[in-house]
Formats: C-alpha cells, sequence, structure tokens
C-alpha cells in the first residue's frame, strides 16, 4: 500500500504574499527620511533621524530597511525555480514565451509611474528650482528605464521613479536565471552556490546587480531544499525544527537590536585587531556585517518555514493574497505619491516640517494602498491581459 503524502507543494503560497506586501512597507517607511533632506538633496544620514515619525518603535525598520529588498530579490529565486524552471529547461517555455509573461505584468505600471515621476520631477523643477531627491532625470536615463536598464551599469546614479532600480536589477535576473535554464543547468547546485559569493563580490564594487544574483540563487537553493523535503515526504518531520530554528533567530534579532548586545562586542573587536579604522568604519561594516548574516539565516529559514507550514499545515492565509497582489504598485507609486506630497504643501502654503507628524505618514499611508490596490485591480490586471492577448494571442493562454 503507498505511503500517504504527509504535505504537498501548493498551487500557490499565500504566505509569501504576506511577505511580499509587508516587505513593500517596509521600504515605504524605511523613504520617509526622503522629507527630511535639506533642498531635497540625498545625502545619505544627513538629517535628523529621531525625528522619524515613531521613530522609538520603528527604528529598526528606519535602520535595517535594506532587507527587504534583499528578501524579494530572495522571494523571486524561489518562486521563479519553483514555477518556471523544469518548463524552461525541458524547453516546454521558449524566451518569448517568459518574455510576455514578465513583461506584460511589470511594464504597464513601470511605464505609467515613469512617465508620472518625469512630469511631476519637471513641476518640482518650476516650482522649487531643482528636482526632488534623485538628479539624472533626462532623456538618457529615461531610455535607461524605457528599457529597464536604469542599474545595469550604464547609469550615473538613480533617476526617475528611484525604487524602480530594484525591478531593473529583477529583469536582468530573469534574463541570466532564462539562460541557465534554457542550458539546463538549473540544478547544478555547485553552479548556484558559486554564484552566490559571486554576487557578492560584484555588489562590493558598487554594482547593485550583485545584490539581486546573491539573494535570487540562494532563493532558488531555498527551493531545492522546499524540494527535497516534500519530495522525500519529510515535511512534517522537518517543519517543528525549521519553525523552531526561525522563532530563535528572531527572537535573538529583537532582542539583540533592543538591548544593544552584538555592537559593543563588534566595536571592541574591530579596536583589536583594526585598530586603524575609525569609528564611521566600525559601524559601517557593521551594518554590512549584519545585513549578510540576515541574508544567509533569517530570510532563508523564514521563506522554508512558511512553505512548509502552507505544505503540511493547509492555506490559511488565503486572504493575504490582496497584499501581495498590491505590493508591487505599493513599492513603485509610494515615491511619485511623495512628491505630490511635497508639491500640494507648496501650493497650500504649508511647511515641509508637517511630513514629520506620525499623522502625516497615516494619512500618506491611508491614500497608498487604496491607490495601490485599485492600480493593480483596476489598470495592471487589465494591462496585462490586454498584452498578453495582442502578443501571443486570445487563442493561447499563458500560466503565469
Amino acid at each position: 500500500m503507498a505511503k500517504t503524502p504527509d504535505s504537498t507543494t501548493p498551487q500557490h503560497f499565500y504566505s509569501l504574499d504576506a511577505v511580499r506586501g509587508i516587505a513593500s512597507m517596509i521600504v515605504v517607511i524605511y523613504h520617509w527620511q526622503f522629507f527630511y533632506y535639506k533642498d531635497d538633496v540625498f545625502v545619505l544620514n544627513h538629517f535628523d533621524r529621531y525625528a522619524l515619525p515613531w521613530y522609538s518603535q520603528l527604528s529598526m525598520i528606519y535602520e535595517y530597511a535594506v532587507v527587504a529588498v534583499d528578501l524579494f530579490f530572495l522571494l523571486s529565486g524561489f518562486i521563479f525555480f519553483w514555477l518556471y524552471a523544469e518548463r524552461i529547461a525541458t524547453h516546454s517555455m521558449n524566451f518569448g514565451r517568459f518574455a510576455v509573461l514578465r513583461i506584460s505584468r511589470l511594464y504597464p505600471l513601470h511605464f505609467a509611474c515613469l512617465i508620472t515621476v518625469a512630469v511631476l520631477q519637471w513641476m518640482m523643477l518650476k516650482v522649487y528650482g531643482h528636482y526632488y531627491i534623485l538628479v539624472y532625470n533626462d532623456f538618457y536615463h529615461f531610455i535607461l528605464n524605457l528599457l529597464f536598464m536604469q542599474t545595469w551599469g550604464f547609469e550615473k546614479g538613480f533617476s526617475f521613479n528611484g525604487p524602480s532600480w530594484s525591478v531593473s536589477v529583477e529583469v536582468f535576473l530573469y534574463l541570466l536565471f532564462f539562460v541557465i535554464c534554457w542550458c539546463r543547468w538549473q540544478a547544478n547546485r555547485g553552479l548556484l552556490i558559486l554564484l552566490i559569493p559571486l554576487g557578492a563580490i560584484i555588489q562590493h564594487y558598487g554594482s547593485y546587480l550583485g545584490k539581486g544574483v546573491f539573494s535570487f540563487f540562494l532563493g532558488a537553493l531555498v527551493y531545492y531544499l522546499y524540494d527535497w523535503i516534500i519530495r522525500g515526504n519529510k515535511g512534517r518531520k522537518y517543519l517543528p525544527y525549521i519553525l523552531t530554528l526561525t522563532g530563535i533567530l528572531w527572537a535573538f534579532v529583537f532582542i539583540a537590536y533592543r538591548f544593544n548586545l552584538v555592537y559593543p562586542l563588534w566595536e571592541a573587536m574591530m579596536k583589536r585587531y583594526r585598530p586603524q579604522m575609525n569609528i564611521a568604519d566600525y559601524h559601517a561594516n557593521y551594518h554590512t556585517t549584519i545585513n549578510l548574516i540576515f541574508r544567509v539565516t533569517v530570510s532563508p529559514c523564514t521563506i522554508i518555514c512558511l512553505v512548509l507550514w502552507e505544505s503540511v499545515k493547509g492555506q490559511w492565509a488565503k486572504w493575504l493574497l490582496v497584499i501581495g497582489n498590491s505590493s508591487y504598485a505599493i513599492y513603485l507609486i509610494h515615491f511619485p505619491l511623495q512628491i505630490v506630497f511635497v508639491l500640494v504643501l507648496k501650493c497650500l502654503g504649508l511647511d515641509r516640517t508637517l511630513m514629520y507628524s506620525p499623522i502625516a505618514l497615516m494619512l500618506f499611508l491611508a491614500i497608498l494602498i487604496p491607490v495601490s490596490t485599485a492600480a493593480f485591480y483596476y489598470f495592471e490586471l487589465p494591462m496585462e491581459k490586454m498584452l498578453r492577448q495582442a502578443l501571443v494571442g486570445r487563442k493561447k493562454t499563458l500560466v503565469t
């Protein structure tokens, strides 16, 4: 008699939608600092961080929100190797079909936000005499943004809708992913492992592509670990251990941050072994190291824990699909919405310091979330359907 599987791979991971939505909100809160820069000139950390809304409660987000973008790339690696790797490797999905799927999903909102920001930045220049935060809003960078190439090394800096830099990296990762799978290297664990430190090296030398490569292929390894557990019918066996480990890691993160347990040890170690470094370098290297440790421990464990839970215990959070669906819009729309707020304040003759209030943050989110949700259901979905029908044909069905 065949053994009944103790777990199955769901058709959809709703918990990952929740993670994506939460990560988007973290980025929005982190970018609230843009309202604080003098004359809208971005100079890292040149503002009163303690004046940010609810700083004492949200300080971890304000300090370490960068890991949210790494989490986006990790999720992409997991999802793409789950959904597409074998289909591409067996050549049942060609590049044209894959490209249509991705372009129809990403491009409409990206293009709409690009045009919107171009107009808003022109208005900023007319009203204030300068751009808002990002200065490379010329024709050259507009073309790079049109082609999703604004973070491929051809740029002078961030431009237009700044948060879309990570979408540009995603598109690069999609191309690399497709080549690897088409050549049937997708299951070569050695190659995937090699790409992770390669990504770290590329990132070290200033390219955001490396940031994406590191986390995307780490996500691939997380998927293959999950697949090994499910195929071996070991979901119920390993879930308690992974759940416990994930809980311990998150508890350590919060406790260590709340009571400042790690940095004094780090500074003492640096003073002993790297006495030539100054305090600023100690601090910068500390943040880099903490970020790296979080990326290779807490994030992967969280993802494998969530997907195993849904596979073993059943899908418990289908309502979170709305959060995940809106996450892309939340991520892309929040920057142009910031410019709108700045222009409205100027039009009404109100002081920018109003944005320092927690009430302003709540109002911003109260506008952003419904607008983003509407953007998904009434713009992204219809445009996605229209593009797929136009590019592939009405008689062919594309599965996302």
